[in-house]
Protein backbone atom coordinates (compact mmCIF):
# COMPACT_ATOMS: atom_id res chain seq x y z
CA UNK A 1 0.00 0.00 0.00
CA UNK A 2 1.04 3.49 -0.83
CA UNK A 3 0.26 6.11 1.76
CA UNK A 4 -0.72 9.49 0.39
CA UNK A 5 -2.50 12.40 2.24
CA UNK A 6 -4.33 15.14 0.24
CA UNK A 7 -4.40 18.23 1.79
CA UNK A 8 -8.41 19.08 2.87
CA UNK A 9 -8.67 21.86 0.87
CA UNK A 10 -7.34 19.84 -2.25
CA UNK A 11 -8.82 21.53 -5.57
CA UNK A 12 -10.20 19.48 -8.45
CA UNK A 13 -9.77 19.59 -12.18
CA UNK A 14 -13.27 18.50 -13.70
CA UNK A 15 -13.80 19.33 -17.43
CA UNK A 16 -17.07 17.91 -19.67
CA UNK A 17 -14.90 14.56 -20.66
CA UNK A 18 -13.74 13.34 -17.66
CA UNK A 19 -17.38 14.50 -15.66
CA UNK A 20 -19.17 12.19 -18.62
CA UNK A 21 -17.15 9.37 -17.91
CA UNK A 22 -17.42 9.08 -14.52
CA UNK A 23 -21.19 9.40 -15.64
CA UNK A 24 -20.80 6.52 -17.41
CA UNK A 25 -20.20 4.12 -14.09
CA UNK A 26 -22.65 6.22 -12.38
CA UNK A 27 -21.34 8.30 -10.48
CA UNK A 28 -20.92 12.41 -10.24
CA UNK A 29 -17.72 14.26 -9.35
CA UNK A 30 -19.08 15.30 -5.76
CA UNK A 31 -18.93 11.22 -4.90
CA UNK A 32 -15.12 10.91 -6.33
CA UNK A 33 -14.28 13.65 -4.39
CA UNK A 34 -15.60 11.99 -1.01
CA UNK A 35 -13.85 9.02 -1.92
CA UNK A 36 -10.81 11.13 -2.01
CA UNK A 37 -11.45 12.61 1.32
CA UNK A 38 -12.84 9.87 3.19
CA UNK A 39 -9.35 7.95 4.49
CA UNK A 40 -8.84 6.45 0.95
CA UNK A 41 -6.11 3.56 0.39
CA UNK A 42 -3.86 3.69 -2.24
CA UNK A 43 -3.14 0.50 -3.76
CA UNK A 44 -0.50 1.85 -6.38
CA UNK A 45 0.77 4.41 -9.10
CA UNK A 46 1.97 3.75 -12.15
CA UNK A 47 3.26 5.99 -15.19
CA UNK A 48 1.41 6.34 -17.95
CA UNK A 49 2.84 6.58 -21.57
CA UNK A 50 2.20 10.47 -20.98
CA UNK A 51 5.00 9.95 -18.69
CA UNK A 52 2.24 11.21 -16.40
CA UNK A 53 2.17 9.40 -12.58
CA UNK A 54 -1.67 7.86 -12.24
CA UNK A 55 -2.79 6.58 -8.48
CA UNK A 56 -5.17 4.24 -8.51
CA UNK A 57 -6.93 4.81 -4.57
CA UNK A 58 -10.32 3.11 -3.16
CA UNK A 59 -12.14 4.63 -0.76
CA UNK A 60 -15.50 5.49 0.01
CA UNK A 61 -18.18 8.37 -0.69
CA UNK A 62 -20.07 10.03 1.95
CA UNK A 63 -23.19 7.25 1.41
CA UNK A 64 -20.60 4.43 2.28
CA UNK A 65 -20.34 3.11 -1.42
CA UNK A 66 -16.36 1.99 -2.17
CA UNK A 67 -15.19 3.98 -5.33
CA UNK A 68 -12.24 2.76 -7.29
CA UNK A 69 -10.92 6.06 -8.45
CA UNK A 70 -7.60 6.50 -10.69
CA UNK A 71 -6.46 10.02 -10.71
CA UNK A 72 -3.49 12.42 -10.86
CA UNK A 73 -2.08 16.00 -9.96
CA UNK A 74 -1.58 18.83 -12.72
CA UNK A 75 -0.24 21.38 -10.49
CA UNK A 76 -1.95 21.66 -7.45
CA UNK A 77 -5.05 20.11 -8.44
CA UNK A 78 -6.38 16.34 -8.86
CA UNK A 79 -7.46 15.04 -12.39
CA UNK A 80 -9.50 12.17 -12.12
CA UNK A 81 -8.69 10.43 -15.21
CA UNK A 82 -11.94 7.36 -13.86
CA UNK A 83 -13.49 6.44 -11.02
CA UNK A 84 -15.92 3.83 -10.37
CA UNK A 85 -17.87 1.22 -7.54
CA UNK A 86 -15.04 -0.86 -6.17
CA UNK A 87 -15.84 -4.58 -7.32
CA UNK A 88 -15.80 -7.32 -4.33
CA UNK A 89 -11.81 -7.85 -4.78
CA UNK A 90 -10.81 -4.59 -4.19
CA UNK A 91 -13.42 -4.28 -1.47
CA UNK A 92 -11.49 -6.69 0.36
CA UNK A 93 -8.32 -5.13 -0.60
CA UNK A 94 -9.72 -2.02 1.07
CA UNK A 95 -10.93 -3.91 4.14
CA UNK A 96 -7.81 -5.83 4.62
CA UNK A 97 -5.93 -2.37 4.58
CA UNK A 98 -8.23 -0.77 7.52
CA UNK A 99 -7.56 -3.80 9.79
CA UNK A 100 -9.80 -6.35 8.32
CA UNK A 101 -12.95 -5.64 10.04
CA UNK A 102 -14.51 -6.52 6.70
CA UNK A 103 -16.66 -3.82 6.28
CA UNK A 104 -15.35 -2.50 3.60
CA UNK A 105 -16.68 0.80 2.32
CA UNK A 106 -16.97 2.07 5.86
CA UNK A 107 -14.40 3.47 8.48
CA UNK A 108 -13.81 4.35 12.09
CA UNK A 109 -14.45 7.81 11.32
CA UNK A 110 -17.28 9.39 9.95
CA UNK A 111 -17.43 10.16 6.16
CA UNK A 112 -16.86 13.79 4.86
CA UNK A 113 -20.31 15.15 3.56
Amino acid sequence: MIYICLPEEIGFEWDTFNAAHIARHGLQPVDVEQALANHPVTIRSVVAETGEERWFTVGPNAAGRLLAVVWTMRGARVRVVTAYPAGKRLQRVYAKAKGGNGRAGRDARPPVR
